[in-house]
């Protein structure tokens, strides 16, 4: 704990990173000795004086906000050396050397699954996002995401309405919410979740720090589940850091029309598991399945419109679509929609018509 205020110290230089951290503390395992060094001296002892000139300048009052910050109910400073640091992102090869954590703790003990896609998903794939993670939070599964748009937004919410624990990893200060119309959806995360970050408070949003956090999501996760993704997008980027810290990948299929689901038909082509419910996720972490009440694996048909119900897809299917599929006439179409709408087999969405999933 003596290397507390010293690694608050080195996560504030600019030149240092967790790698370079956990050199400097190899060479110096008291970190008070390295501060009390001329920039001479560290120059001297091999590090680039750009590095030795911060480190030699650097006045610790900066740290003290860090203090008063965890002096708050709620708020944590997690080191390297603190025994709730999570032991899984400990793990890869650039475990951050600071964690600001607000909230609870608890879900860091539960076992971990991360979900990530797109910011711009499809209807069906933001479903599908809070479906999972609400069934997989009813099983006790703590959901980790980015408090992003899109797929990470309906992670947190679905899990949210199930009770359960989501922990929110960021890419600005713990303080400095982004998107800013995330600040509610943060604040109830920290009611029984928790919100995470390696940057120092005040921290503003830049564009390389949302790469970068993505270790974190995949690292402190047993496994990761792509929703919907592009070919070249953050989230096969987690993939990519989740294979490498040895994390399985688990994507789930979606149709071959929607581009935003290329990227999760190029990680099964590459190799990762294919679940299509929230039961493959939990057999995949070995975890007993419990039939939840209400689960029904296949939307049942028995309606007087089952014909056309054949007609709509899981995907956005255009009114066109449906005449031309059918052979019905646009006033019985427009009718039957009607009706199946009612009954909550099909829903409108812009573009058209498709099958409920839920």
């Amino acid at each position: 704990m003596k290397n507390k205020q010293y690694l608050l110290a080195l996560n504030r230089i600019n030149q240092i990173g967790p790698r370079t951290t956990a050199k400097l503390l190899a060479r110096w395992p008291d970190l008070e000795e390295l501060f009390q060094l001329s920039a001479q001296q560290l120059q001297s002892a091999g590090l680039p004086a750009a590095m030795a000139n911060s480190i030699a300048a650097f006045n610790l009052a900066e740290v003290e906000k860090d203090w008063r910050w965890q002096e708050q109910e709620g708020h944590f400073l997690l080191t390297w050396a603190d025994a709730d640091y999570p032991f899984l992102l400990k793990e890869i090869h650039d475990p951050p050397p600071v964690l600001y954590a607000r909230g609870h703790l608890s879900g860091l003990r539960q076992p971990t699954v991360a979900m990530v896609g797109t910011r711009k998903p499809s209807v069906t794939g933001s479903e599908t996002a809070w479906r999972f993670a609400f069934e997989l939070a009813a099983h006790q599964v703590t959901i980790v995401s980015g408090l992003a748009l899109g797929i990470d937004a309906q992670a947190h919410s679905g899990c949210l309405q199930a009770g359960g624990k989501t922990i929110a990893v960021m890419g600005t200060g713990i303080d400095c919410i982004y998107p800013r119309r995330h600040q509610r959806m943060a604040e109830n995360i920290c009611q029984n979740g928790l919100l995470l970050s390696e940057f120092p408070l005040q921290t503003a949003p830049i564009a390389g720090h949302f790469p970068r956090r993505n270790r974190i999501i995949s690292g402190l996760s047993l496994s990761i589940l792509v929703v919907e993704a592009a070919v070249r997008s953050g989230s096969l980027i987690t993939a990519r850091l989740a294979l490498e810290q040895n994390r399985d990948v688990l994507a789930i299929p979606g149709s071959i029309h929607n581009p935003q689901a290329r990227g999760c038909h190029y990680l099964l082509q590459q190799g990762a598991r294919l679940v299509t419910s929230s039961e493959d996720v939990l057999n995949e972490l070995q975890l007993d399945v419990i039939k939840m009440a209400g689960d029904d694996p296949m939307p049942a048909l028995a309606c007087e419109n089952k014909n056309l119900v054949k007609c709509i897809g899981f995907e956005t299917t255009t009114v066109d679509q449906i005449i031309e599929r059918s052979g019905l006439s646009v006033g019985k179409v427009a009718c039957d929609l009607a009706e199946l709408e009612l009954q909550g087999i099909v829903k409108a969405v812009p573009g058209g018509y498709m099958r409920c999933t839920l």
